[in-house]
């Protein structure tokens, strides 16, 4: 009898396990986006789409709503809802219980207890043998149904399963915000296109970055002719409405005016080319009505003036007030102003936390009504740092992460992933009321359709964000999250379901980004000038990296042209990624022939000069396939500003192909003695004669022809022209600064960085070529080290007199790249022995933001010496206040100067 007993108790646990199986099955088979709060959904089809009676408490925008469910429902059941006038007599009924007068049966109804949890914008939705979705308000409503369109897509069978959803947002404000100022300005119709994609995943607000780019016809020379116009704002925030989302006004106001202050008739208001100049009267003048216009475009009472990035506050036309007052007084004081201006508008000042963060004195000095946007974009495992002043200080605050698709041939998914999770969820816990999901366009090529992913990731997030605060844990919790949030992506942004997932091979870009190709997904490493060479050392490995990259990314832009065929819904967003993949693959090969270039300048004899110029050829029309793909895909959501400046790169890289028979190479050669250097001009092709000029003149055919006997013993600007076949090449220039190290090859105990062949300023001698770094650290001129102490020793040939020794460092904390904790300076007659002469110490706050160019001197020095050391101690790894904690932090150099 006990066995029989226990055969029966374990017939019934497999029972009971099986069907606890199949619904914990079925429940990580629910997919929604966002994921709500509470989901119970059992496996019996309980609501059969062919009942088809709809009711609702009749207002605008519960009608709008309705609509939108009326097109889905017919799609899936083929069926169209019929509405009736009284909810007894429903099929489905959408109710929002505090608009308009009419009630319904309580039995019909939540508890109160679920009513008062679901707040303002959540919903109940109930699938039994009637569909109920109950809100407190139509915005709740608008979101129910929107949860509703999503189960409908995914039923089977024309029926749904019985389901209870209690649902609310995290965070009351869950936006995006789109740069429409330093490239792309999308198209009024692409605006609302996106709108009512993001509402559908329960965004609720849109902010349009602006520096230059509303029109305002009292200063009419300031904004392109394709600008926003108040108008259009007021039509956009229209169509917006029934989605649910606001437009909040954005102005920059203080940084990142450049251009505005490039006219010449705004220079009284300047401090320098990025600042307004908070010392002059003019400034608050202009704002008066420039800030005060803007903010009456808008409805909304927010209104975000940026202040983020000042770079190089009061080192112009403000230095006087600022070495006075100080800088954080400076800049309390301008917020200050500005948040008057706006408060006659009665709107409530948004401003970026960068500044006030990194400088905790100005908080105290802020309105306390003021609304902070603490951003950064790194993955990192927490953001308390960022958070926890504001929080201390009484500041109600939102967090900006991003979609870190910037600067980006593809944006970088797994940055994105935890950036804005982890952001979203310590934001959460610091009691943020909003967060806002950023999309940046630095260099002016991002196209928005690369941006979904990102995108409704934040409205996952902030949403339902994660809650896992142990880094190892979250990282889990963020995996299964995301597995399950692409399937949606699949299904509800592509229409695609199972084997034809777009995710798959989106995801496949992270597998090229581990490929070891310098700079591999930057948009800098397609145009990268196909005259910088590679240190000879690498190039091997450099060769077998490109290889991989082309036959990698061709695959995957075969595969994503494919899945363009197949998906239903946003195709345009597969073939932005597909053009991603193609130019990835097209960057890898134009690298293949740098290589071959590299051969051809130091073998003339050994390269075949026609296989050469085949293989332009393929380059070239390669690259001109690229340049009419983007352009199409430009138009599909943007105004013609600023594709022309996008497609110079284009030209120019095909200028730069078509120029190899007469390009001219100018380099530094070796010192003739301290002061005198000789110069090196070369060509590829051996038939080229090259004309050049000393004095500044454009060099012609009546130039004088390098022999190879060429030097200079001051400060001189080299420029040169090829000529080959009748053909004049493009003119090359340098301008050589000549110091008394000029030439000397260092010996560098250090190792520079791989991250962009550019970092290696052509080796060794770019440090003592003559070429100074411009504010571009990319530029070819800055040599970059990470994470590294760095030592150069300097052999003068002879002993010579030193009056000074110096070096320039560059800062730009964004970019990791922090100046030296110091530089000492060394001399020694043998080589051997060396004795410390003087040291150099950072005069900056490493935490100074924006972008620095500091020397580092010796000071005065009477010496007769050899040889010189200079040591560089760098900050190392990135300090704990920094976004990258933890992670190797650059220095930059250029010229060492001996004079």
């Amino acid at each position: 009898m006990k066995e029989r007993t226990r055969f029966i108790f374990s017939q019934g646990a497999i029972f009971f396990l099986l069907v606890l199986i199949s619904q914990q099955v079925l429940a990580q088979e629910t997919v929604l986006i966002p994921k709500p709060q509470k989901i119970n959904q059992k496996t019996s089809h309980s609501f059969n789409l062919n009942n088809s009676r709809v009711w609702t408490n009749e207002t605008a925008h519960n009608n709008f709503t309705l609509e939108q469910l009326k097109k889905v429902f017919s799609e899936k059941a083929q069926a169209k809802l019929s509405t009736v006038k009284t909810a007894k007599k429903a099929d489905i009924i959408l109710y929002s219980a505090s608009e308009g007068a009419v009630s319904i049966p309580k039995n019909l109804l939540p508890s109160s207890e679920v009513l008062q949890k679901i707040g303002p914008q959540g919903y109940w939705l109930k699938i039994d043998d009637k569909i109920r979705i109950i809100a407190n308000t139509s915005q709740g409503l608008f979101y129910g149904v929107q949860t509703l369109k999503q189960l409908l897509k995914t039923s089977e069978e024309n029926a749904l399963f019985e389901t209870e959803i209690i649902d609310w947002p995290a965070l009351e404000y869950r936006g995006w915000m789109d740069d429409i100022s330093r490239g792309p300005i999308p198209t009024l119709d692409y605006v609302k296109s996106v709108i009512k994609t993001l509402s559908e995943y329960k965004l609720n607000f849109i902010n349009l970055y602006t520096e230059h780019t509303l029109r305002n016809e009292k200063f009419a020379d300031i904004a392109p002719p394709d600008a926003f116009t108040p108008a259009e704002i007021t039509e956009l925030e229209k169509f917006a409405a029934p989605y649910h989302v606001s437009i909040i006004g954005n102005q920059q106001a203080f940084g990142h005016m450049e251009e505005i202050l490039k006219i010449p008739f705004y220079n009284n208001i300047a401090d320098t080319k990025w600042n307004l100049n908070p010392g002059s009267p003019a400034t608050y003048k202009f704002l008066e009505t420039y800030l005060g216009d803007a903010a009456q475009a808008y409805e909304h009472p927010f209104f975000n003036i940026g202040a983020d990035e000042t770079d190089g506050l009061g080192s112009g036309k403000a230095k006087d007030l600022v070495d006075s007052l100080g800088m954080e007084a400076v800049y309390a004081m301008h917020i200050n102003k500005l948040d008057g201006i706006l408060k006659k508008y009665g709107k409530r000042t948004m401003m970026w936390g960068d500044i006030a963060v990194n400088h905790q004195e100005i908080i105290e000095q802020l309105p306390k009504d003021l609304i902070i946007l603490s951003w950064g974009y790194d993955p990192r495992d927490s953001f308390d740092e960022a958070i926890v002043p504001f929080k201390e200080s009484g500041f109600d605050f939102m967090v900006a992460p991003g979609v870190r698709s910037w600067s980006e041939i593809y944006p970088n998914l797994d940055v994105a992933v935890k950036n804005i999770a982890n952001y979203v969820r310590d934001g959460k816990e610091y009691g943020a009321m909003g967060m806002i999901n950023t999309a940046w366009d630095d260099d002016g090529e991002t196209l928005f359709n690369a941006n979904w992913h990102g995108m409704i990731w934040g409205a996952e997030m902030s949403w339902n964000p994660i809650s896992s605060q142990e880094e190892e844990q979250a990282s889990r919790e963020r995996q299964n999250r995301r597995e399950i949030f692409e399937k949606g992506v699949d299904q509800f942004f592509f229409g695609v379901t199972g084997k034809s997932s777009v995710m798959k091979s989106l995801n496949k870009f992270a597998q090229l980004r581990e490929i070891p190709v310098f700079s591999s997904m930057a948009n800098a490493s397609t145009w990268s000038s196909i005259y910088e060479f590679y240190p000879e050392e690498e190039t091997a490995s450099i060769a077998a990296a490109n290889q991989k990259m082309l036959k990698e990314a061709n695959k995957l832009m075969l595969e994503l042209q494919e899945k363009t065929r197949q998906v239903n819904t946003n195709k345009t967003a597969v073939r932005v990624a597909a053009l991603a993949a193609q130019r990835a693959a097209y960057t890898a090969k134009k690298n293949l022939f740098i290589l071959e270039l590299q051969k051809l300048y130091n073998n003339k004899e050994g390269v075949n000069l026609k296989l050469i110029k085949q293989k332009r050829e393929e380059l070239l029309d390669e690259l001109h396939l690229l340049k009419i793909a983007y352009v199409q895909a430009w138009q599909e959501e943007n105004r013609a500003y600023w594709l022309d400046e996008n497609l110079k790169k284009y030209d120019a890289q095909a200028q730069d192909l078509l120029d190899i028979e007469t390009h001219v190479f100018i380099k530094a050669g070796q010192a003739i003695q301290p002061g005198e250097m000789k110069i090196e001009l070369n060509s590829l092709f051996p038939l080229t004669k090259l004309h050049y000029s000393l004095d500044g003149s454009e060099p012609t055919k009546d130039s004088p022809v390098f022999n190879g006997n060429l030097s200079i013993n001051s400060n001189t600007l080299v420029q040169a022209r090829g000529y080959n076949d009748g053909k004049a090449g493009e003119i090359s220039s340098r301008f050589f600064n000549v110091h008394k190290a000029l030439g000397v090859t260092p010996k560098i105990k250090g190792s520079y960085s791989t991250a962009n062949p550019a970092y290696t300023a052509g080796g060794p001698t770019g440090l003592t070529d003559g070429l100074k770094g411009s504010e571009n650290f990319a530029d070819g001129r800055w040599q970059g080290y990470a994470g590294q102490d760095v030592e150069v020793v300097l052999d003068l040939g002879a002993p010579t007199e030193v009056n000074e020794i110096s070096a320039d460092f560059y800062q730009r904390l964004i970019s990791w790249i922090m100046l030296p904790k110091n530089v000492e300076f060394h001399a020694s007659k043998d080589g051997k022995n060396y004795q410390k002469v003087a040291q150099a110490n950072s005069p900056l706050d490493e935490k100074d933001q924006g972008l620095i160019i500091q020397e580092f001197s010796s000071g005065p020095l009477k010496l007769k010496t050899r040889f010189l050391k200079v040591k560089i101690n760098s900050q190392g790894m990135l300090p704990e206040w920094h976004t990258g904690a933890g992670k190797p932090g650059f220095i930059f150099i250029d010229e060492i100067v001996v004079k």
